[in-house]
């Protein structure tokens, strides 16, 4: 276990975060939580910042990559680096400030109830704050479609806002998921559904990012979409995902 003693630890990928990463960093101390930033040589310097910081603090630690190899890959060599300092939790986070703290301490007191906790913008008490009309009827229709695709119970298949336990992330088998876009936290959920684990969502706001460039694109978007196409069919004719 890590000097801190704690049993959480929040995973942060970053890439160019450099805007927002110092600030974030220095609130999110103020939990009782580790913290472990994946950077993939973010070209402004994110990576050095969260490395001076994690000279002054123990709850901040870095691993440093040598490129940039998409979000699902940064969270399965989070998870393995959790594993090994024998953390117990292990919390997605985003460093741009779209998701709150103040809904952190929602996962966090769920967590020793549940095997899996996902923050939720589509339950009661959630939803999303700076996004226009488009977007937000982009984000729910998206959602709705992968429920019924994959014959889901989750409102929120997409959140990134997410508690695994260590029991969960063990029996989902983490390292041979495959997305390594956003279609990454659909894939988890289904994996979480398949190994009948226990699933609560908790309401959270998600707000548009406070500084820097978004990182959906439309190879993110094309993987997605194929990864529904191949695994919805599974899903109806009742084949385990691999």
């Amino acid at each position: 276990m890590s000097s801190s003693k704690t049993t959480h630890l929040v995973i942060i990928p970053t890439y160019n975060e450099k805007e927002n990463i110092y600030d974030f960093i220095n609130e999110l101390c103020n939990f009782d939580i580790s913290i472990l930033i994946v950077d993939d040589n973010s070209p402004d310097g994110t990576g050095e910042i969260v490395k001076k910081l994690s000279t002054v603090s123990d709850q901040v630690n870095l691993l440093s990559r040598k490129s940039k190899q998409g979000l699902g890959s940064a969270y399965r060599d989070g998870f393995k680096w959790g594993i090994e300092k024998q953390y117990k939790y292990f919390i997605q986070m985003d460093a741009d400030y779209s998701h709150r703290f103040e809904d952190l301490n929602h996962l966090l007191a769920e967590s020793h109830f549940q095997d899996v906790v996902i923050g939720s913008r589509y339950i009661s008490g959630g939803g999303s704050v700076g996004w226009d009309m488009k977007r937000k009827l982009l984000s729910i229709g998206a959602n709705k479609i992968s429920r019924i695709v994959l014959k889901s119970n989750i409102n929120d298949m997409t959140s990134g806002f997410r508690c695994y336990s260590l029991h969960a992330i063990s029996l989902i088998n983490f390292q041979n998921t495959k997305s390594d876009g956003y279609s990454f936290q659909i894939e988890m959920s289904l994996k979480s559904i398949e190994n009948k684990l226990s699933i609560k969502e908790v309401p959270i706001i998600f707000n548009e990012r406070r500084l820097g460039k978004s990182k959906m694109s439309k190879r993110i978007v094309l993987e997605a979409l194929l990864f529904l196409a191949n695994n919805g069919v599974k899903r109806w004719l009742n084949i385990k995902i691999s």
